[in-house]
């Protein structure tokens, strides 16, 4: 009976082992986009590995957001995402989560052609 008891024990705990480590991951440790002043424009820029985005426009819909790929440096409400069917070498959407939020488009500086879809948003000149 005892021995019963021991491997009933035994198997209830590797089957709690075994649930836990199949429970997803909340956490996503996205990579950091770094949130820089630039008081010569007046505007704040974001940077991540060499590339630095600048504000472009901003819409209300969620149609043009897609995956998030990182987060800003400065604010955990702050999602960067792709823009679907763009390059996020050149295009990126920072993404405020929260009541008031809203999808900041930053361009990456150097990119002189602007998509057609894109050019309704523009709102910045930098």
């Amino acid at each position: 009976m005892n021995n019963k008891r021991m491997i009933a024990i035994s198997l209830a705990v590797v089957f709690a082992l075994t649930l836990a480590a199949c429970s997803p991951n909340d956490t996503i440790d996205y990579p950091k986009y770094s949130v820089v002043d630039n008081n010569e424009l007046g505007c704040v820029e974001l940077v991540y590995e060499g590339i630095t985005y600048r504000p472009f426009g901003v819409f209300g819909h969620n149609k043009l957001r897609g995956a998030q790929i990182g987060v800003r440096d400065d604010s955990s409400d702050s999602k960067i995402c792709e823009i679907k069917g763009y390059s996020s070498s050149e295009w990126i959407v920072d993404y405020l989560d929260g009541l008031m939020g809203g999808n900041m488009i930053y361009k990456a500086v150097g990119v002189t052609e602007i998509p057609t879809e894109l050019e309704p948003y523009r709102e910045y000149n930098y």
